[in-house]
């Protein structure tokens, strides 16, 4: 049976709360396999900001390169989704693992109440499916093992979730590469994951969205073969701009510009590149399903509308 898009994916979307101390937060583990000692001490990092910390039953175990069998990953996450009692979950770590779980996933049954659902690379398939399914607002941000890698990550997340930094990103004219301005949602995430989106269910609506592309490790010619791939899906005579993150060690940056720049060409679309989402040094939190305006005039990326519900 074909999951059934959310009536809510083109109109009003449900907010979380945002992120505050007392709160429940579950750690899962959707894809790749990581170190199990990370677990404890992301665990140590939210309960001294004064966070309850609910960790899944399997989120340790070995599967090949996955965090465990499909069966006890989807167990995980999906308790994490629907127990009430918890307000935000992490993904642990990306890699590759996430798109096996999407026909296992009860979309139907999510409740209606978003919680946050942070996470990004690998996480990019469950980010579009929560969205085109359920509607939800969910958070392109690190994974939690980064946590464990760099408090500072781990403060700026926070900062991000909890509302008291704002959503606003100020453009360099290096940054650039198409004029224009645009209001709509945001969309995407990993390009590798998120060409593989296309043709099937989970694949968010893209009218008039701003599509948030990042990508690490791919040569330029795949690079190429993807975003030939989103032209021949209709994606670019859809999307009302582009929002570029890092490509981190995908060949000649001035090359992946040209790219971006020739698939966008036809259309007269806000098209910027080189944001602080992704795999570069710092991944800043962006609300996908949330408007955001792009205005390459003003040079700011800015949030339209609060992405929280109020208290």
């Amino acid at each position: 049976m074909m999951p059934r898009r959310s009536r809510r994916s083109s109109g009003a979307r449900p907010r979380p709360l945002p992120l505050a101390p007392g709160m429940t937060v579950a750690l899962a583990a959707p894809a790749g396999s990581f170190p199990s000692d990370r677990t404890e001490k992301i665990r140590r990092l939210f309960e001294e900001k004064g966070f309850r910390v609910v960790i899944g039953r399997h989120v340790t175990g070995r599967d090949r390169y996955l965090a465990g069998s499909d069966a006890d990953r989807a167990v995980d996450l999906i308790r994490a989704l629907t127990d009430p009692s918890v307000d935000a979950v992490f993904a642990i770590r990306g890699g590759y693992g996430s798109s096996r779980l999407l026909p296992r996933l009860p979309f139907g049954s999510f409740p209606e109440k978003p919680k946050i659902f942070c996470g990004y690379s690998d996480i990019t398939f469950l980010h579009a499916a929560l969205g085109a399914l359920t509607g939800w607002i969910t958070f392109h941000g690190p994974n939690a093992i980064e946590f464990a890698d760099d408090p500072i990550v781990f403060e700026e997340t926070l900062a991000y979730l909890s509302g008291s930094r704002p959503l606003e990103w100020h453009l360099s004219d290096e940054q650039i590469l198409q004029e224009g301005k645009a209001s709509g949602i945001v969309a995407g995430g990993n390009l590798t994951c998120f060409s593989h989106l296309m043709g099937t269910p989970y694949a968010p609506s893209l009218e008039g969205a701003l599509l948030l592309l990042e990508d690490k490790a791919e040569p330029t010619y795949r690079v190429d073969r993807m975003l030939m791939h989103l032209k021949a899906a209709g994606v670019f005579h859809r999307i009302g701009g582009i929002i570029g993150g890092t490509f981190t060690d995908c060949g000649d940056p001035d090359e992946i510009r040209m790219l971006l720049r020739e698939y966008s060409a036809p259309r007269s679309i806000p098209v910027v590149l080189g944001l602080p989402f992704g795999h570069g040094a710092r991944n800043h939190v962006l609300p996908l399903g949330a408007r955001f305006t792009l205005d390459t005039s003003k040079g700011t990326l800015t949030c339209a509308e609060v992405p929280w519900a109020s208290r």
